[in-house]
Order: structure tokens, then C-alpha cells, then sequence
């Protein structure tokens, strides 16, 4: 439940993101590609490509002209971090950033050669490209940095010595 509340705000917020007025950078950021890596660098469940299949249909109900590039797009995410994740045994933000950058672009080239037969897609250049590569590997390295953290353990552990 924690986590479909979690998915809901960051589409919210990729909405958001694309609303006139808000920086033109900022709406090449995948806020969910960290749903898409996260389980398997926290060697969560397997079965997570399932679910960015789900992720998928509502960002394209959210975001998408026509359903399916999305749910395409970020279920081929999913599989190829799934099947490359287990190969790597790094686990720190750097991976993160690493997975993320590789996320991305995963995405964004299925979702455009999705498009293409549909005569819906726009020109991918590679300066949109690299900034949402970058972006998106920035914001993933971001959260994985916030997981290393790991406040909730610390503030217990701060807790507990100041009880005592």
C-alpha cells in the first residue's frame, strides 16, 4: 500500500513537472525509474517487472496520448534492470546513479521507437536525451543515497542512547 501511494505521488508529481510554467529541464526527470531500479539493487522481489507493467498503464493514462508506449517502455526498463542488476554486486548510490542512467535511456529509446509506427513521436535528440539521462540518474543516485542513510536506524539508535 506504502509503495502505490508512493508511485501515485511521483506520477502526480512527473504531472506536475509538465505544467507550463515549471522549468523546461525538470520534465525530463523520471521521478518512478527509482520504483523501476529500486527492488532489485534492495533485492526485493523478482516479480517487479510485473509491476512497472502496471506503472506503465498509468503513466500512460497519466501521460500519453495512447496507452501502450509507456507500459512498453517501462516494463523493458524493468527486465533489462532485472536481468543486469544481479550481475553487479555494488549496491551503494553510484549504482544507483549507474542503473538509473542505464534505466532511462532504456526507456526513453523503446518508448520513442514505440511511438514511431504511431506517427506520434517527436524528434529525440541527443541533448533531450542526455538530460534526462543525467537528470534521471541524478534523482535515482539522490534516493539511493537517502536509502544508505538509513535515518530511521540512526534516529532509533539516537533514541535509544539518549534513554539510557
Amino acid at each position: 500500500m506504502k509503495t502505490t501511494l508512493l508511485v501515485t505521488a511521483a506520477l502526480v508529481a512527473q504531472l506536475a513537472l509538465g505544467l507550463p510554467g515549471t522549468a523546461g529541464r525538470l520534465t525530463t526527470i523520471l521521478l518512478p525509474m527509482v520504483f523501476v531500479i529500486g527492488p532489485p539493487l534492495l533485492r526485493e522481489e523478482r516479480r517487479w517487472p510485473h509491476y512497472a507493467f502496471a506503472l506503465g498503464l498509468a503513466w500512460d493514462l497519466l501521460l500519453e496520448p495512447v496507452v501502450g508506449p509507456g507500459t512498453i517502455a517501462w516494463s523493458a526498463s524493468a527486465v533489462a534492470i532485472s536481468l543486469v542488476v544481479p550481475l553487479v554486486a555494488d549496491r551503494s548510490p553510484r549504482a544507483w546513479v549507474v542503473f538509473g542512467a542505464l534505466a532511462a535511456a532504456c526507456f526513453i529509446l523503446v518508448r520513442h521507437l514505440t511511438l514511431l509506427p504511431l506517427g506520434l513521436a517527436a524528434d529525440l535528440t541527443w541533448a533531450y536525451l542526455l538530460s534526462s539521462v543525467v537528470l534521471t540518474s541524478l534523482w535515482c543516485g539522490l534516493v539511493g543515497w537517502l536509502i544508505a542513510l538509513d535515518l530511521p536506524s540512526r534516529w532509533r539508535s539516537h533514541r535509544a542512547r539518549k534513554l539510557r
